[in-house]
């Protein structure tokens, strides 16, 4: 008898459910509303009444964001509405003129790492709920947030506090002409007397203005950083007018040094303080100790030993 009452009871709260399945499944799949809202977007994307942003390589543009790929150009067209903090779990889609790919939230933006939907995000897509709310526009891996967007959009840069940080807060690099009393591997616990997570960091450093401060406490100390501006590849050795790219190839050298040395660029950089570096990962580790260091370029097979004192 039991048994029976069992299936009764499941069979019960199936049929109870069951209209709530059908709803959700149609929900899901039908965006035809948004599609029809969003079916003249092909590339550009109207942010603001003066400003556009795309994913598609420009000549001409106001600003350009080599950490997501973006670009700020002028605008003629009304702009979207872009809403923020869609949830995780939404029903969302990506649509464009050409296509609408429907599925789910499912990861958010980590640091400039681009959101995900749980389908394809291809570049210039507004991303949608199912009450055709914007929330960002697909980059081709993901899609950028719309905070972001209209960050860049207003500004043309991200912030920056002269640390680095993993998903765990774990400090993973430090540019130490800017910064003093943090080192690597101590933990974040706050931003700004708030919790520190990857979301407020974001908030508070990467779309800050330059010249702003932000608080940080550490599991040792609290101290004030000035926000400034976000710089591709950085490195300390920049402080030295010595630029590298993520090949470890030293693409720029200031007079100084090539007329003091004769080496031309590019040349490859094999070696600080004597240690071997192999990718720019461990170059920037390297380089969060030391103010002063002594680098070795090669260059036509011949190694170039340059202290460097500030």
């Amino acid at each position: 008898m039991k048994k029976y009452s069992f299936r009764l009871h499941l069979l019960f709260r199936f049929l109870l459910l069951f209209p709530l399945i059908v709803f959700a499944k149609n929900i899901y799949l039908d965006f035809s509303p948004c599609y029809y809202k969003y079916k003249d977007i092909q590339n550009i994307i109207p942010v603001t009444k003066n400003r556009a942003i795309t994913f598609t390589k420009q000549k001409d543009y106001i600003f350009y964001d080599p950490f997501t790929k973006m670009y700020v150009i002028k605008n003629n067209e009304s702009p979207i509405n872009f809403y923020t903090s869609p949830k995780l779990g939404w029903f969302m889609a990506a649509i464009n003129q050409d296509v609408v790919y429907g599925g789910t939230y499912a990861e958010d933006m980590l640091f400039l790492n681009p959101a995900k939907l749980s389908v394809r995000v291809p570049k210039n897509t507004i991303i949608s709920d199912i009450f055709c709310r914007s929330y960002g526009v697909g980059n081709g891996k993901g899609f950028i947030k719309s905070e972001y967007i209209k960050h860049f959009v207003k500004y043309g840069y991200w912030g920056d506090s002269g640390i680095e940080v993993n998903q765990d807060m774990i400090v993973k690099y430090i540019d130490p002409f800017y910064v003093k009393g943090i080192k690597l591997g101590d933990k974040i616990i706050s931003i700004n007397n708030k919790k520190a997570t990857p979301k407020n960091f974001s908030k508070y450093v990467l779309l800050r203005k330059v010249g702003e401060v932000v608080l940080i406490k550490t599991n040792k100390l609290t101290i004030p950083l000035r926000i400034r501006r976000k710089v591709y590849n950085f490195t300390p050795l920049m402080h030295f007018g010595i630029v590298v790219d993520k090949n470890l190839n030293v693409i720029k050298l200031p007079k100084s040094i090539s007329q003091k040395t004769f080496v031309k660029t590019p040349a490859k950089l094999v070696s600080i303080n004597g240690k071997r570096i192999y990718s720019f990962d461990e170059l920037k580790r390297v380089l969060s100790f030391y103010k002063n260091v002594t680098i070795t370029l090669q260059k036509d097979g011949i190694k170039i030993t340059i202290p460097l004192r500030q």
